[in-house]
């Protein structure tokens, strides 16, 4: 769907949480991606992304964060937990599948990263399932992988808590040919190659 756009002030809601598409002209939304993927957590989980200061942030959700909620709809979103003070940022969930013809899968995958004191509260399960409905309902997305570190015992819990069935441990080339668990959603294919997963 390129040219899509969200609404103004676009949210999905849970009963903790608040949904919503960074902003890159956001000042706080830059801030808070540095504070996050320069986590010691989110740096043994996912690597270094490069992303080091508030101009750099802002120069990839203005890039590719952009692109992918133009092209499909979905993206990299910003987790807010509800307080007496109002919101407060402290993670992000993620539908990601690339953009032909660059590498791509013919279904996205989920993902989470969470700062360190809100893990283990089932902030990533209840952000992911939200994700999940909201995609389903409005964008038609049925198949979505989960993928993640076969020893990363938090991930692999927050993805069978979301409902994801477990299809094995794969050299997948979109990691570098490192293995992956490979997590998927109920029903779809047993032949994986179908949604171009290599």
């Amino acid at each position: 769907m390129p040219g899509f756009s969200f609404p103004p002030d676009f949210t999905i809601p849970t009963p903790r949480l608040q949904i919503s598409p960074f902003n890159p002209n956001n000042p706080a939304h830059c801030a808070f991606l540095v504070q996050l993927w320069n986590t010691d957590g989110f740096i043994s989980s996912c690597g270094k992304t490069g992303i080091t200061t508030p101009e750099k942030a802002h120069s990839f959700l203005k890039g590719r964060v952009s692109e992918y909620y133009a092209y499909h709809g979905y993206g990299t979103f910003l987790v807010s937990r509800q307080t007496e003070d109002g919101v407060k940022p402290i993670g992000t969930v993620s539908l990601t599948r690339g953009i032909p013809p660059g590498p791509h899968y013919l279904a996205p995958d989920i993902g989470f990263a969470m700062l360190p004191e809100e893990c283990r509260k089932g902030h990533a399960t209840e952000a992911a399932k939200a994700l999940l409905e909201y995609a389903g309902k409005n964008l038609g997305v049925e198949a979505v992988f989960g993928f993640c570190s076969p020893a990363n015992r938090w991930s692999r819990g927050a993805l069978e808590n979301i409902g994801m069935e477990f299809r094995g441990v794969k050299p997948l080339k979109v990691f570098g040919g490192e293995d992956s668990a490979v997590y998927v959603l109920p029903g779809m294919s047993g032949d994986l190659s179908v949604y171009n997963l290599d």
